[in-house]
């Protein structure tokens, strides 16, 4: 099955969006569902501890459905109920600030066991995003959440990609709010980088500089993963995520603006 998977010519492929269906209407989880999400999530992703229990019913409703949009696929491992829910989690801590969350472009998650192969390609993949689904090697995603301390996580990564295709490439479920926040980030990089490449060094590990794609992906894993050293290091950086993202994690509200 791993023939599947197919190297994009560019970061993302030039082929043509697919025009989705709106979503089903969208339920509220029950007091059972609500409990063994709680406590499949609590378990693995802190930023969710984190949460007022509003926040957490928000949080739940949304992984929930965001779930029923989706359709899981195993490779190389057994499907377990905890998978789908983790995943959904990873997306809704990313765009729990936004009005639309769901990534209506992506129907399919494909979830390897390990790091892959892209068909003839030697290099070693985690996770990808590609114009027909999310991939995630799961022993990577749960690497991700096991270290609070080293900025690095495929899922936040690679949901930031999926969030930027979402509203960049595709026809449907564009959150407006988030493209224009993200139109002025990608404008108010430009000195961050300069000054990157002044000093060579950087609080953001290299792999951010490798394309605009990445330095967004690389500054979301660090923004979740340890905000106060984010936000001491690149303050500038930091408080243009918040604004794209319309999130504070350093702060005990969490959103920033609630009626977005």
């Amino acid at each position: 099955m791993l023939s599947l998977l197919r190297k994009l010519s560019s970061f993302f492929a030039h082929n043509p969006p697919v025009l989705h269906p709106a979503p089903r209407v969208e339920e509220v989880v029950n007091e059972e569902v609500f409990n063994n999400y709680s406590f499949i999530i609590s378990g693995r992703i802190n930023y969710f501890n984190e949460l007022s229990f509003d926040l957490k019913q928000k949080f739940i409703n949304r992984a929930y459905n965001f779930i029923r949009t989706k359709q899981f696929h195993y490779i190389g491992l057994e499907q377990k109920e905890e998978i789908p829910v983790l995943i959904a989690a990873s997306a809704i801590q990313v765009t729990l600030g936004l009005k639309n969350y769901l990534m209506q472009h992506f129907k399919n998650i494909y979830v390897l066991a390990d790091a892959y192969h892209m068909d003839n390609d030697d290099e070693l993949y985690i996770g990808h995003v590609a114009p027909e689904g999310i991939y995630l090697s799961w022993r990577h995603f749960l690497f991700g959440y096991s270290d609070n301390t080293d900025n690095i996580n495929v899922a936040v990564h690679e949901m930031s990609h999926a969030l930027l295709y979402n509203n960049f490439f595709a026809q449907y479920g564009i959150d407006k709010n988030f493209r224009l926040n993200y139109e002025k980030f990608s404008t108010t990089t430009g000195p961050i980088l300069a000054d990157v490449i002044t000093r060579r060094k950087s609080y953001l590990r290299s792999y951010a500089f490798s394309s605009l794609h990445e330095f967004w992906a690389v500054s979301v894993e660090a923004f979740f993963e340890n905000p106060a050293g984010l936000k001491e290091n690149m303050p500038d950086l930091y408080l243009a995520l918040c604004r794209v993202l319309n999130q504070d994690p350093v702060s005990k509200n969490k959103i920033l603006n609630p009626e977005l």
